[in-house]
């Protein structure tokens, strides 16, 4: 069996990807009575978004207009840490803008939630908690004590009071509080009060002196209030009052649905993708299946903290889009080399000069092509991450005056996709590579045939010999009309923006039975003082029906007016029992600057994409073969707002990460065509035209190009049939314009880029006309 040696290399390295597979999907773990001791972390180890198992993501501001310093806004975020922490809520997320004094926070409903109210959600990390005791009953007596002078507070229960808050005092404040009863307790009706925020919480006589160092806070408290009450005491109060400017919400049992059905469009989406790959490459196709799947369990060990060395990552549902995408993606380096293989086969190569060929000639344009997309992905996470992020600090240059306006879904898929793409160094070219080494050193698996060639080792790579450079005034016509008429279409239906970048508030409630639209929309509009809002009826992807509710312009709530809202809607309409599903309020400042943010990175991306092609490609002409490729992918971005105009979809973060999305994928085929014109370059020189040159390398690449933009708009057809069937919004918004997108990238690489590229290098190399 072993013709040559080293065949072994194909079963080690597939027992290796089933073995590192199966610890990184399952984890290893010990569990001993109720203790369970992580070994190596699993796939149920991810820590899920707030869109995947619901929470609140919140931007505070000092209120009343106060100039925090940088120590007061540390010290905040510290506050708001050990709240966090003392609800039992360890994975959060917080950034502090010093710049513009807001800091950002993100975390998940605690364990045991079930109203998955903002309001109090909000105020438990967002009180200042500030609080005082008093000699007498009024706000103006004398003051005692503070909470600084508190070292201990803890929720407890009596038969006498209920629920209660004991206090245990530090020893300048036992003194003090031992002075002040004693005093108090040879009065008549010597009462202290307990102010908290400026409100009185408690109010009690003192009969005996108090010297022991602990007091106890009574009131007609729940459970719930006293244990905020003492870990709002217990972290200590902040520097400042915060103010809830922007904030957005989403219930567990909705994310958790949306993450069930991304799951199985991942499934959907690989089982497709293997099926052609193993059909169109046989054997190569098979083991690139096998690498793939070991590329698609990578990127999950790595945002869940499988290899210790790297911290994990949130997963959202914009995150599992990526690592969808990236099975399309994915298989892009085996699709050129098996494609190489084909070729030299077809040539009239043996079958391990066939392989040795294709290895070589195809490793340069796998390198160049996903350089392309890593500048994207690090871009998408240097913009929407933490500023003291890697990615944040190299792109700090370019994003520094914004501050950390972080999107924790559009890094998260930056963070799948950028990991997808170098994974794919590893899984797709160096692990692929061994494994094909190996098959060909089997004799069971030496027949050309199962790598694409013909049985005999005849000729039989026929080129397709399509005309486009001879065509380019057609496609130049066809893009104009159609650029032409997403502008018509702008300028005459206009273009939404979503609350993300202007501002504004949209909530959205699940509610039974039947409702009136017009009485529930009246109701609404009387309790907000808005007249002109809008109220959609809709179904959510549980099947649940749903009504959203927008306000007009850039009017924003406050968590009491939205509380305040359904408690309205429920008791005017009780039999619907109205739930708060989602929640999304942004303060126009905010959202203008995330917009702003945007544009940036969308330059940025195209500036470095030609930096990197005037360099890599400066033997052709990098310069003027880097700018046509900008006006290519200028065209595919055309494309992609046309997607959003036409089907009214509002503008919003999907569509910047669609847009930086497409800029690498599209770069991608056309660095790889000037890879070809560049090889062939040196292979034909002037024994032909460049019309002829380009021609032929366009044609040479056909197959390749065709191929992963069939298996990348496979992947995601299925995420936008997912997301249609489902009622997944955010994710259509996103997928269905790329989808879009990927279509145009491959026509704009073959028929535009290129074509512009002859056409300047034709027009510049032409002779001067003489004069007279």
């Amino acid at each position: 069996m072993n013709k040559r040696g080293k065949s072994w290399h194909l079963i080690v390295t597939a027992l290796l990807i089933v073995v590192f597979s199966f610890t990184a999907l399952f984890g290893v773990s010990y569990t001993y009575g109720d203790t369970k001791n992580v070994y190596i972390k699993g796939a149920e180890d991810i820590r899920f978004g707030i869109d995947i198992r619901g929470g609140v993501d919140v931007t505070f501001m000092p209120a009343d207009g106060v100039e925090a310093t940088d120590d007061q806004m540390t010290a905040a975020k510290t506050v708001i840490e050990d709240r966090l922490v003392g609800l039992g809520i360890t994975d959060y997320e917080d950034y502090v803008d010093y710049n513009k004094d807001r800091i950002i926070v993100r975390f998940p409903w605690k364990t045991g939630e079930t109203d998955f109210n903002p309001q109090t959600a909000i105020d438990e990390i967002g009180t200042t908690a500030e609080m005082v005791f008093r000699k007498g009953s009024t706000a103006d007596g004398e003051e005692i004590l503070s909470g600084d002078d508190v070292t201990s507070a803890t929720a407890g229960y009596n038969q006498e009071n209920g629920y209660v808050v004991q206090l245990q005092f530090s020893a300048d404040g036992a003194k003090k509080f031992a002075e002040a009863t004693t005093e108090l307790a040879a009065q008549s009706n010597g009462t202290i009060s307990i102010w908290l925020d400026g409100e009185n919480i408690s109010t009690a006589t003192v009969k005996t002196a108090i010297t022991d160092g602990n007091a106890v806070i009574e009131g007609s408290f729940t459970q719930d209030q006293v244990t905020a009450l003492a870990n709002q005491i217990n972290s200590g109060s902040l520097p400042f009052a915060l103010s809830a400017e922007s904030f957005s919400t989403i219930s567990p049992t909705l994310g958790a649905k949306s993450l069930d059905v991304m799951v199985l469009a991942g499934i959907i989406a690989f089982a497709f993708v293997a099926l052609l790959m193993i059909v169109r490459y046989r054997l190569p196709g098979t083991i690139a299946v096998i690498s793939l799947f070991g590329q698609v369990v990578a990127t999950l060990a790595f945002v869940s903290g499988y290899f210790t060395v790297f911290n994990g990552s949130t997963l959202t549902l914009p995150g599992i889009a990526g690592i969808i995408l990236g099975i399309g993606m994915g298989v892009d380096a085996n699709v050129i080399t098996a494609e190489r293989i084909k070729e030299e086969l077809g040539n009239g190569k043996t079958l391990d000069g066939a392989i040795a060929s294709g290895f070589k000639m195809g490793l340069t344009p796998i390198i160049d092509g996903n350089v392309t997309i890593v500048i994207v992905a690090a871009l998408l996470m240097g913009a929407f991450g933490p500023t003291d992020g890697f990615w944040g600090k190299v792109f700090n240059p370019i994003f520094f005056m914004f501050g950390p306006s972080t999107a924790g879904s559009i890094y998260s898929f930056g963070f799948t996709l950028l990991t997808s793409v170098l994974l794919n160094f590893v899984f797709g070219v160096f692990a692929t590579r061994i494994m094909i080494r190996g098959a060909s050193r089997c004799k069971v698996f030496r027949n050309p045939v199962l790598y694409g060639g013909s049985k005999d080792g005849k000729k039989t790579y026929k080129c397709p010999n399509i005309n486009f450079v001879g065509n380019r005034k057609k496609f130049y016509t066809f893009s104009g009309v159609l650029v032409a008429v997403v502008l018509v279409f702008s300028f005459v239906f206009g273009v939404t923006m979503d609350i993300e970048f202007k501002g504004g508030a949209m909530v959205t409630v699940g509610y039974q039975g039947d409702v009136d639209l017009n009485n529930v929309k009246q109701t609404v509009a009387a309790e907000l003082g808005q007249s002109n809002l809008t109220v959609q009826t809709g179904t959510d992807v549980s099947g649940a029906q749903t009504l959203t509710i927008n306000l007009p312009g850039s009017e924003t709530l406050s968590t009491e007016q939205l509380d305040s809202m359904i408690e309205t809607l429920n008791t005017t309409y009780p039999d619907n029992q109205f739930v708060q599903q989602e929640v999304s309020n942004v303060n126009p400042t905010i959202g203008n600057e995330f917009l702003a943010k945007s544009v940036v990175a969308v330059v940025a991306a195209c500036v470095l994409i030609l930096l990197y092609v005037a360099v890599r490609f400066r033997r052709i002409g990098g310069w003027s073969a880097g700018a046509m490729a900008i006006v290519a992918l200028l065209h595919d971005m055309f494309v992609v707002y046309g997607v959003f105009v036409l089907l009214r979809i509002p503008l919003n973060g999907n569509f910047i990460a669609a847009m930086l999305t497409i800029l690498g994928y599209s770069i991608n085929d056309t660095v790889v065509i000037y890879d070809r014109i560049r090889e062939n370059t040196g292979l034909y020189g002037k024994k032909m035209s460049l019309p002829e040159l380009v021609n032929l390398s366009i044609n040479q690449s056909f197959g390749r190009s065709m191929m992963t933009s069939i298996t990348t708009c496979i992947a995601l057809a299925i995420v936008c049939v997912v997301s249609i069937i489902f009622k997944l919004d955010s994710i259509f918004t996103f997928a269905v314009p790329l989808l879009f997108g990927m279509v145009s990238g491959v026509y704009s690489t073959m028929c535009i880029a290129t074509q512009l590229w002859v056409s300047y290098k034709t027009r510049k190399a032409a002779p001067a006309p003489k004069k007279a």
